[in-house]
This record gives C-alpha cells, structure tokens and sequence, in this order.
C-alpha cells in the first residue's frame, strides 16, 4: 500500500515539462512500430495482431520520467524529435492495407469503465476474460478473448516498465530517490493488482488512459473522474494516509500531465448520482482547483449542475471560469438526464452520464465509441430561396421546391430541403459504417473492450455487439441562429408586411447587398433577431432545432445506435460560412454561421439575461448529443464576490427556464486585439473556442476573428 512522501515537485514544472515533451516532438515514431509488429505477426488472427502491435509501442515507447512529480506515464512516448521520414512513409502505406477504424467509424472518443478498472485491476480484468473464455465455445470469440488478454498481458508489462524505470532512477540517489523507490513498488503492485489508496487509483487511471494515446487514440475521456476516486479518498483520510493537501497535490500533478495541447480529454464533475443523489463532494472542489491552478486547455472539465447542486460548487465553477481558461463548461442535469431516458436508456444508467471529446453526451464504459459530423442549416434555407440551386455553385443541389406564397410554404420548403439533405448525409455515413461492419471482426480493439461493459462477458469486440450500448453518432447542426433569423425577416418583409418580393431578396442576396445599403441595414437592424428574447424569432429557431432534431432520431447507426442531433460546430461554422452567400438576416456572403446553439454574434443586444431566456426555449432533449451556447463576458462583469453570484444567478436563471448548456469567455477584447497584433507576448493565453479551449495565439486567424466578434457582456444582467 502506497503513502504519500513529504515532499514533491512543484505541479507548474510538471506542467511545464509535458509542454516541453509536446512541442519537442513530432516524428510518428508509434506508425513504424506498429508496421514492424504487423509484418512480423503475419499468419495470426487480425485481432490477435492488433493486440500486438499495441504491445509493441507499449514495450518500446519512451517513459519521460520526471524525478519529483507524483503521477508517472505519458502518452508522448510515441513521439520522437526525429527519424526516418522514408521509413515513416512506408509504414503509413503497409499500415493503409491493413485498415483501421478512424473517428467516423467509432474509434476513440469513449469514456472507459475506469469504475470497474480500479475495482478488480489489470489482473482482474484478465481474470475474467480468461473466464470467458473457458465459457466460449464459438471459434471467433474464443480468438477476440484470446486477443483480449494478450493486450491486457500488454498492458501489463508496460506498468511493470515504468516501475523498472523509477527503480533504475532511484538507485541513482539524489533528492528524489526515496519518492522514486515507493513508486517503483507501487507501479510493481499495479501491473496486476487492483489499486489500495487515492494515490494508486489515479496512477492506474493515468497510465491507462496514457495507454490509448499511446494507441493513437484522440479525445479519449476520464469520465466522471470525482465520483470513482472518492471511495479511494474517503478510505485514505479515514485511515490518515492522505492529507487535503496532498490530495490537492496529487490532482494538480494529475492536471499538469493532461496539460497535452491538441487532445481534448473530457473530465466530468459534479451531477447527480444514479440514485438520484447530489453527487458533489470534495474531489469535485479539488479538482476545480487543480485547473484553476494549472491553467491549461488539457483535461477538458465538464461540470453537471442540477436543482440542488450545492450554491458553493456553482460558486467556485463561476471563480474559476472568471480566470479566462473557459473552465468547466456548464450542463443541466434535468435536460440531459431526462433527454437519455426518453432515448430508452434506464434511470440509473441516464443520471451516470459523463461527457466524451469536447460536449458529446456518453454513458461510460457502456457504449461503443462515439462520432459525429457537421450539417449546414442555413445552406437549407437558402437553396430553399433559390428553387433548389446553390447560387455559388450554380448546380441544382436540392430538389425543386418551386416559389413560395406563403410564409408556411417557405417553411415548408425549407424543411424539404433539410430532409433532403440530412437524409444524403446520413446514407453516406451509414455507406462508411457499413463498410467497417463488415469487417469487424478484424478492425477490433482488444484493449478498449476490456474496459466496456459487457465486451468481456460477451466475448466480443466493443463495436462487434460486445458494448452494452451500441454506439451513437452525432450531427450538428450548423447555424440555427442565423437561420432563425433569415426565417424572421422573411417572414416580417416578405409576408406580413411585405417590402420585398422573394426576387427582390434574391436580388440583393446575389449582389451581397452591393447598391442596396438602405434594404441591407433594415434587414440588419429592424428584424427579429434571436438572443433578444423575442419570441418572434427565438420560436422560430425552437422550430428548426426541433424539426431536425426529430429528423436525425428517424435514423439508426450500423451498430443499431441513434443518430442525434447537436447544436454545436466547433470551429465548422466559419467553413461552412463559405459554403453560403448572403442571407436574408443581413450576413454577408462567406461570412461564419452563428455558433453552435447561441445567437448570431453582436445581433445580441438587450444583455445576457435576455440571450439566456431565448437560448432557454428551445427543446433540447431532441438534441441528445450534446449542445454549445458561447456567452462572453468582460473580466469587470465578474468581478468580486458579486461577480461570482451574478454569474451564478444567470446559469441558474438559464438551467431553470430548461437551458441545457453554457460556457463562458472571460478574456477582455482588447486583450486579444494585442494578443493578435503582438503574439509572441501572449503564447499562454488561453480562450475557449467552442466545445473546447486553446492557446489563443495558435489559433488561425478567421478562428481568433470569429470569438473577438462574440458579443461582450460589461455586466451580467
């Protein structure tokens, strides 16, 4: 059983180090290893040779130890400074061959079942796979249990390599040899064992998840990372083992390691338990404080708040959001909860839902994994304008809808249009589905579906029907905003008090309201906008959310999953900008699409209460997947201990009303002015972007223009 030491290294050079390692490396030294492996292992079964080939990056990876910090393991280790980049290009082809899932066909994006991991340990989990297998008759889950314990073997001695590496650093003595020795033990014990303390627990976590990126596996998720360490915690303090401090220690080491640019790694806290329960405890506080501490856009924090989440967890969410890192993201447990029963998931399993990638709603360690894409709503709109055509292309893109006479005509080929092209989206993310489904037997992912329910006990792989749930797959919806709002001045102008016919509209949408600077500024200023609580055009974007939300539920994965809706684009709606001239709202030609669920940036004009009372009414449980509203604040707006209350008061405000999601910028625009013009003295400022947050300066231009234009809110309310 391992104890805390006396002293350790400060957690801002742990930190500092994993950044270090990241930007020092860039050779894809894991691609010719894995290559290396599969040609060697020619003959085998394809899920053994997977198995395999993870091994082998496992068993050759590098292990950058930093003396002093608590928590060993990188994912980096896959990386190298330099190689052969002929060799690497070979590689890549061989490997093309051999095939392999990607995102889009469910291959990382997955909370494990970290819970069950911690309970039995690595020998645990063979031990029951082993199990299975002495159960299993059928040829092919007999070789997919046989696959499975020889990752875990795997896994296995790659633990037992960090605990070599930690006593060949300690019997070098120096400062950090006693520190060194005890986790050379402990990693010893974990290589098979099921972890003892608080300490132990988190190291397992970590070199586990280490171990998918390792795999090159992106935006894998700790899931709800409080909740199945607090026994860990609880057990600690009573028996006097473990300090706050040292817990505090222990995480800020854990935060300093996540600290990986480029890989989004969800943490979910707070919520409800599955009975039903407040779910916040100390480890929720702790953990907010590591990232307010450490300040970096790894580890994703995701934070649950319902009806009777304790005033004080709001309160220190608000503290650490106000320093401008954009943590946590803020979910309603109400919508979300309720939204995953109504999609026939139990109770139980629905209160237990954590979050994977940037936003996308996940039951950990119980589904396949997770992917998604991205649907322009307001290109819906506009080749419902123009009969069908894209004005851009000059191709017929849609079907016909003919000339609008009325306004519910309009809506009604707005949504032909839609249906239409969701339905081609989706047939051809079923086509690339299918295509792995048929060879699912060799695209298999022996060490993941170790760590899914009921992958074991099935005997077969997480995306072959061994997951509890199959998996799902999300599309955003691009640009309700800006689509509501074209909807509403259409409506106003051409309709109930007509000023243009739909030609004359079309007139100027093809000049990008070039010579019609009179009909451009009443289109910008005198329509409805969403964001200002008007239900003139706040319904109209609950009707196009709602209208496409039902439209993906009609739809089902390869796996049998659901399609869902999002409201969310990340950084797809400036692309998807180009994709669309301008528009009736008074948007120019290319310009970006409103973001995710929130209002067209600047067209927010009465104040944040207002932007959360429209955000509020639309119906998010028909968008399960996940949803994004950006509101951005100036640092003076949260200022103090009001500050901190006022912002509470507007989340409760917003979740009270039925909101499902808020996250917060807090960084002053004319920060990021400078930021912009003077980079190389702000390479450590950190904005959220979308489902996300990023070093500001290495975002590309159009990114960094698109959060300066969100409107800025000096006070909030």
């Amino acid at each position: 059983m391992s104890t805390m030491p006396d002293k350790w290294l400060d957690a801002a050079e742990v930190c500092r180090h994993t950044l270090r390692l990241q930007d020092e490396r860039g050779f894809h030294a894991a691609t010719c290893w894995r290559a290396e492996s599969f040609r060697s292992s020619q003959g085998r079964p394809m899920t053994v040779r997977r198995a395999l080939a993870l091994n082998e990056v496992l068993a050759r990876c590098d292990l950058p130890l930093l003396p002093g910090e608590l928590l060993l393991g990188s994912g980096i280790g896959r990386l190298a400074s330099a190689g052969d980049e002929t060799g690497l290009a070979a590689a890549r082809e061989y490997l093309a061959g051999i095939g392999s899932r990607h995102f889009g066909t469910h291959f990382d994006h997955l909370a494990p079942d970290y819970p069950t991991l911690l309970a039995v340990g690595i020998g645990g989990l063979r031990e029951r796979a082993a199990a299975s297998l002495a159960r299993h008759s059928e040829a092919e889950r007999r070789v997919f249990l046989e696959s499975v314990i020889v990752a875990l073997d795997g896994l296995s001695a790659h633990v037992g390599r960090w605990s070599q590496a930690a006593a060949k650093q300690a019997a070098e003595g120096g400062e950090w040899a006693s520190l060194l020795k005890a986790q050379s033990g402990m990693l010893e014990r974990l290589a098979t064992a099921p972890p003892a303390t608080f300490w132990e627990a988190l190291q397992l976590v970590l070199l586990v998840h280490c171990a998918f990126q390792l795999d090159e596996r992106y935006a894998m998720a700790f899931g709800r990372l409080d909740q199945y360490l607090h026994p860990f915690y609880l057990e600690d303090r009573k028996a006097g083992r473990l300090t706050t401090e040292q817990a505090q220690a222990l995480l800020d080491h854990f935060f300093a390691k996540v600290a990986h640019r480029g890989d989004i790694q969800n943490i979910c806290l707070g919520g409800l338990t599955p009975e039903g329960e407040d779910a916040t405890n100390d480890l929720s506080y702790l953990c907010l404080e590591a990232c307010r501490r450490i300040g970096q856009p790894g580890g994703n924090v995701t934070a649950r708040i319902h009806a009777h989440t304790p005033p004080e967890f709001l309160h220190k969410c608000a503290a650490v959001i106000r320093t401008g890192i954009g943590f946590p993201a803020l979910f309603n447990d109400e919508v979300e909860i309720s939204a995953l029963v109504e999609q026939g998931y139990p109770l139980q399993e629905a209160r237990d839902y954590c979050f994977v990638g940037c936003i996308e709603c996940f039951l950990p360690g119980r589904m396949a994994p997770w992917a998604d894409s991205r649907f322009n709503l307001l290109r819906c709109l506009a080749l419902a304008l123009w009969h069908g055509r894209d004005p851009l292309t000059d191709t017929q893109a849609g079907p016909d809808t003919g000339e609008p006479q009325t306004w519910e005509q309009l809506y009604q080929a707005f949504l032909v249009q839609m249906r239409t092209g969701l339905a081609t989206h989706i047939r051809a993310i079923q086509a690339m589905e299918q295509e792995a489904e048929d060879r699912a037997g060799d695209l298999t992912s022996p060490l993941l579906s170790a760590l899914v329910a009921d992958c074991l006990e099935r005997g077969l792989d997480v995306n072959a029907g061994g997951a509890r749930w199959p998996a799902n797959y999300g599309v955003a919806g691009m640009g309700i905003g800006c689509t509501a709002d074209s909807l509403a001045a259409l409506r106003r102008f051409v309709y109930e008090e007509p000023r243009f016919t739909l030609e004359q509209v079309r007139a100027m949408l093809a000049a990008d309201f070039a010579g019609f600077a009179a009909e451009h500024r009443l289109l910008l200023e005198e329509a409805p906008k969403y964001g200002n609580d008007d239900d003139t055009v706040d319904l109209l974007a609950r009707r196009v959310a709602a209208d496409f939300g039902r439209e993906c539920l009609k739809y089902r994965t390869a796996q049998g999953g659901h399609f869902w809706a999002l409201m969310g684009a990340n950084i797809s709606n400036i692309p998807a900008g180009r994709e669309v001239g301008a528009t009736p709202d008074g948007r120019l030609a290319g310009q970006p699409l409103s973001d995710a669920a929130s209002p067209t940036f600047g067209r927010d004009r009465h104040g944040p209460t207002a932007v959360v009372r429209s955000v509020a009414k639309l119906d998010y449980r028909l968008a399960p997947g996940g949803n994004v509203v950006n509101m951005k604040f100036h640092p003076t707006a949260l200022a103090g201990r009001r500050g901190l209350e006022a912002l509470a008061a507007l989340v409760r405000t917003c979740f009270d009303l039925g909101g499902a999601q808020l996250q917060f910028n807090t960084t002053d625009s004319a920060l990021l002015r400078e930021a912009m013009a003077h980079p190389e003295r702000h390479r450590s400022l950190v904005v959220r972007v979308s489902g996300f947050s990023a070093y500001f300066v290495g975002l590309d231009r159009a990114v960094q223009e698109d959060i300066l234009a969100r409107t800025e809110h000096r006070s909030v309310v």
